[in-house]
């Protein structure tokens, strides 16, 4: 009877650990980052501002890997510093209404997904003002 309790409290214990890991990779997942050419149809980016948002789109996404990597004291520190820099760049890039769009397209993705990308702290300075 002993070893039937031991067996069940240590398949518990694998069963909890397994789902703990689970949660815990669910956080380190993929950077986010809208797709360029998406973002080229849908904002109508000149070519120039194409380009533009192509590098920072890659700038985005280095950021946030190294916030990843980061110990999960700094994570969300990283990741916001990520994002506010993120918005800045495209704010000096894209026109009023573009970025406008950009922001309520980011808020709607933050939304629907299940990680979220920390909008939720942005300061009211980076949202769809200018």
């Amino acid at each position: 009877m002993k070893s039937l309790g031991l067996s069940i409290i240590a398949l518990l214990l694998c069963t909890t650990i397994s789902f703990a890991k689970g949660k815990e990779e669910r956080f380190t997942k993929v950077p986010f980052a809208a797709s360029t050419e998406k973002l080229s149809k849908y904002l109508e980016l000149t070519p120039a501002q194409k380009a533009e948002v192509a590098s920072i789109n890659e700038f985005f996404i280095e950021l946030q890997k190294e916030s990843l990597r980061s110990s999960s004291k700094n994570q969300y520190k990283r990741m916001q510093y990520a994002l506010v820099s993120n918005l800045k760049l495209m704010k000096e890039t894209l026109s009023a209404e573009q970025y406008r769009k950009y922001v309520v397209l980011l808020n709607i993705t933050n939304n629907n997904n299940e990680r979220k990308v920390y909008i939720d702290a942005l300061p009211d300075s980076y949202l769809a003002y200018k």
